[in-house]
């Protein structure tokens, strides 16, 4: 890294935090102004016309009732979405309407997610995707694979979660189907949500959000404007996630709450914020209100994070003894579900803790743990759960009558620790940036003047190749004993006679210039003049093409002031190439250094 390079970066972390709130603030403005459009001028189904439409319907028409209701419950009720979703089923089995059908069983799966039964949940969108009539329906195959993601990422199988998801993105945007696009972004947002990059999980959140608004999917929007409080908690603060909190709230007032479901994920996350400004008086009225939601219903998943964030609160109190209750629950309830990621991240915080309470028993094992599940989090299921089997095993030998200790506090020690370590990776990285930068500004040097004098050089020799030319005319040149693989001596100088008369005329710098239309102008075939260039020019024909052009411009660099002034764009184009990167590659490759440093270093030399 260049001295100028870490001197941008120090700039760039000391105003990033100002500039970055203003652009967020910007970035997701439109955003909220489209969901509140969109809530003003959406006429959603009340509960009354849903329940009096499926009293009504028959057939198919009452599956659609069922499942519409589904909808309606699945965030407010588990137990009534589940009972009209079953009755759905059975009918759609009945009357062999296939979508009916299909839904139902993929609402099941929900379920099963919703209260942690990920492997059931998996079977049965095995199941749905098993069935041929499942690719008839997009928006069936476009739920079954969002919801395949977030088993995958809870689970911590993040290789899976990731693949799946692109697989519905290049879906989507192979078909330009918005449904598809917009669940492929909410599972790769969710995904790196998960992975704590909270920058791309916001990116493909508002890329989803943008495709909810076109379709005007509003079951989805309060989902969405938690999750985007949440990843701005983490990268803005709590000042910015409460305003989009309190947006929140005006949303739930102009429509029906969005349910136990969301709120409780809501819930845990205001927890979290009061947290971080230490009103822990509100994180724990909104975390116990979180609990209860979550235990009534039955959300197995949300769990484990539930009692890390009790967990965090006791130890904001000084209770030791509450917190390492909750991390214990978070783990054991990350384990029934297999969400090998809470608990590689729960095992590291128990053995933090008993590592400062002198437990060296308990503190070894966790930290062997984490280790072991930090190291196999990519592997296959099976490895991760013989993983976590052998861990639970010996959890079970540990002594569990050990009087807890009252955590020692070494806050300010790791603070000072912390601070020491960065400052001699600063000073040891500038030692070596510094180092880097003068080396590379004498390499770059020692390679303009070659290039310079190279450049020079060919130029005068340009201007003598007149007379040179005649001389050679006037000359017996003894040809060379033909190679009985090469073409007739003949037919090679006449090509070389006429691609030099090219040359001549700068014929390299059409951007079209390729080797079937060079042929077409000397009047060859291409098979000779490819073996004209690879024995006479000792080239292929791409190098060839761009090193005529890399020493035509050179040539006119040192005669032109005025056309140094040109952007390198119009450089490159008018040099004959296509684009930017393609004349960086060519111009690097043959001389070693960029052409912006070459023109730079001219204009110097003449000042």
């Amino acid at each position: 890294m260049s001295l100028k390079h870490t001197v941008a970066i120090l700039l760039y972390l000391a105003i990033m935090p100002i500039y970055c709130q203003e652009e967020s603030s910007n970035r997701l403005e439109p955003y909220f102004k489209g969901i509140k459009e969109m809530v003003d001028n959406h006429s959603f189904l009340s509960q009354e016309t849903l329940l009096e439409s499926h009293a009504r319907s028959k057939g198919e028409y009452r599956v659609d009732a069922c499942l519409d209701l589904f909808i309606h419950y699945i965030f407010k009720s588990t137990e009534l979405a589940k009972k009209y979703n079953d009755e759905a089923y059975g009918l759609a089995t009945d009357l062999g309407y296939d979508r009916g059908y299909l839904r139902a069983s993929l609402n099941q799966a929900f379920i099963f997610f919703v209260h942690g039964e990920f492997d059931n949940a998996l079977d049965i969108i095995n199941q749905v995707e098993s069935n041929d009539k499942c690719t008839l329906f997009s928006k069936i195959e476009a739920d079954s694979e969002t919801l395949r993601s977030y088993i995958y990422t809870e689970r911590g199988e993040y290789d899976l979660a990731y693949e799946t998801a692109l697989n519905l993105l290049e879906k989507g945007e192979e078909l330009n189907d918005q449904y598809s696009l917009m669940r492929a972004y909410s599972a790769i947002s969710h995904f790196y949500l998960r992975l704590g990059d909270y920058e791309k999980a916001l990116d493909n959140c508002l890329k989803g959000l943008g495709h909810i608004l076109e379709l005007k999917e509003a079951r989805f929007i309060f989902p969405k404007v938690d999750e985007i409080a949440r990843m701005t908690h983490k990268l803005e603060g709590s000042k910015k996630a409460r305003e989009i909190y309190d947006f929140y709230l005006e949303l739930e007032s102009s429509v029906d709450a969005p349910g136990n479901y969301i709120q409780s994920a809501v819930y845990m996350n205001i927890a979290a914020i009061y947290l971080e400004e230490l009103e822990l008086e509100k994180a724990e009225e909104f975390l116990e209100r979180a609990m209860v939601l979550i235990d009534s219903n039955n959300y197995r998943f949300r769990k484990p994070r539930a009692h890390v964030l009790m967990a965090a609160l006791s130890l904001h109190k000084g209770d030791s003894l509450s917190a390492i209750i909750d991390y214990n629950k978070a783990y054991q309830s990350a384990k029934k579900i297999k969400a090998f990621d809470v608990v590689k991240e729960v095992s590291k915080s128990l053995s933090t803790i008993n590592k400062s309470m002198g437990n060296s028993e308990e503190a070894v094992y966790f930290s062997n743990l984490h280790l072991s599940l930090k190291d196999s989090l990519f592997t296959i299921e099976s490895e991760q759960r013989l993983r976590i089997l052998e861990a639970s095993r010996r959890i079970s030998q540990i002594s569990r009558q050990k009087e807890i200790l009252e955590l020692k506090s070494k806050s300010q020690e790791e603070r000072y620790r912390f601070l020491t370590i960065i400052l001699v990776i600063l000073l040891v990285s500038g030692i070596f940036a510094t180092l880097s930068y003068f080396k590379l500004k004498r390499k770059n040097k020692l390679l303009y003047y070659r290039t310079r004098e190279l450049a020079v050089e060919k130029l005068n020799q340009k201007k003598k190749f007149t007379i040179g030319k005649e001389n050679k005319s006037n000359e017996q040149i003894a040809k060379p004993i033909p190679d009985k693989d090469y073409l007739d001596e003949d037919i090679k100088e006449i090509i070389l006679t006429k691609l030099d008369r090219l040359e001549e005329e700068t014929f390299f710098l059409d951007p079209k210039c390729n080797l079937r239309s060079l042929a077409d102008l000397l009047q060859t075939n291409q098979k000779y003049l490819s073996q004209v260039i690879n024995h006479e020019k000792k080239s292929n024909f791409n190098n060839y093409i761009n090193g005529l052009r890399i020493n035509h411009l050179l040539n006119r660099l040192l005669e032109d002031k005025e056309y140094r002034k040109n952007k390198l764009s119009y450089i490159a184009t008018s040099s004959g190439f296509n684009n930017l990167n393609t004349f960086y590659s060519a111009f690097k490759k043959r001389l070693g250094i960029l052409p912006s440093y070459f023109i730079e270093k001219l204009n110097k030399e003449e000042l």
